[in-house]
């Protein structure tokens, strides 16, 4: 009878509810946030889309990046550049990784990533659907694409280390371990260098003939960045040193710049030629440069001096009238030689 009253009780009872899906994370955060500190050399931060509206910065970009090249670019990679509002690019020992917000579009980016592998590739999804790695090879190079979608979308070129890390932030599983600007060097500048249109970040410490740059203030820096700024025909750029520098070291990075602008590469780039003197000033602790460029001169030395690697970077030919590229295993050097 107890077994029997069980079995009418069991049968006859609603089963418990499941258990609701657990939701899914939104990822939130600036793009700097995703990009981890350790092994970082470089980072460039840029707002594409604000400085293609910018009629000025417009004309003179157009010399590096003509409007065809652009547009063979978002046809190719499903990514339109004019469009990103933020992008950025980051040097590693073995690998650069580039990343660009991406609200929409994300699965045209990934078909794009994997028509240009070469062979099968790999595609991993993680417990939030909206997250997505697919790795592979091209021309023998690793490759690894994370798309956060209705996000961002990033792509690690060599070691996949950097697109893996991403990830792990974007899945919030690295809480405890510091990104790009909140690690120990980037995380002494000031934080309001990133609502700049441009800005370099270099962490320390420098060593070799880096620590030597700038009249040796490098050797004592933990930090660098420089920010650019469209003043309508201009720019105003923005250096910034961060570490145990007093007020007399002013004087030797007004000096420092001066070297720059009677080098090579400072006539090629018109940077002996400013709108105004520069400035230097301790500020907070911190060097702080800061001088005026003519935007024209500064954007012709510019496309005479990388334009040949604006087009490896996006991948595209150069335009035949473009300046010649160097020969394999060779790199122009400022006075256009080889080094």
């Amino acid at each position: 009878m107890l077994v029997a009253a069980t079995l009418q009780v069991a049968c006859g009872s609603t089963p418990p509810p499941r258990a609701p899906p657990r939701p899914v994370a939104t990822v939130t955060g600036p793009l700097t946030d995703f990009v981890p500190s350790a092994g970082l050399r470089w980072l460039v931060v840029a707002h594409p889309a604000e400085l293609a509206h910018d009629p000025a910065f417009h004309e003179a970009l157009e010399l590096l990046l003509p409007t065809p090249r652009l547009a063979a670019f978002a046809v190719s990679s499903g990514l339109d550049l004019r469009e990103v509002t933020t992008g950025l690019a980051a040097g590693f020992d073995y690998a650069t990784l580039y990343a660009a917000e991406c609200p929409t579009g994300g699965e045209l980016v990934e078909r794009r990533f994997v028509d240009r592998l070469a062979g099968a590739e790999h595609t991993e999804r993680s417990e939030q659907p909206t997250i997505v790695r697919i790795s592979g090879t091209r021309a023998d190079v690793p490759e690894t694409l994370v798309d956060v979608r209705g996000r961002f979308v990033a792509v690690s070129v060599g070691d996949p280390t950097p697109a893996r890390v991403l990830e792990l932030y974007a899945r919030r599983r690295l809480t405890r371990s510091p990104s790009a600007l909140r690690g120990a060097a980037l995380a002494a500048l000031p934080s309001s260098l990133a609502a700049a249109p441009i800005v370099l970040y270099a962490p320390g410490p420098f060593s070799g003939e880096w620590a030597a740059g700038a009249r040796g203030l490098l050797g004592g820096a933990t930090a660098m960045a420089a920010t650019v700024v469209p003043k309508g025909e201009a720019i105003e750029l923005t250096v910034v040193l961060a570490g145990a520098f007093d007020a007399v070291d002013a004087d030797r990075l007004v000096s420092a710049w001066t070297d720059l602008e009677a080098s090579s590469m400072g006539k090629l780039l018109s940077l002996d030629q400013p709108i105004a003197p520069p400035k230097a000033a301790l500020e907070d602790g911190r060097l702080v440069l800061r001088i005026g460029l003519s935007l024209r001169p500064l954007a012709t030395g510019l496309r005479a001096a990388v334009a040949a690697d604006v087009w490896e970077i996006l991948n595209i030919p150069p335009p035949p009238s473009g300046p010649a590229r160097p020969a394999a295993g060779s790199r122009a050097a400022p006075g256009g030689g080889a080094r």
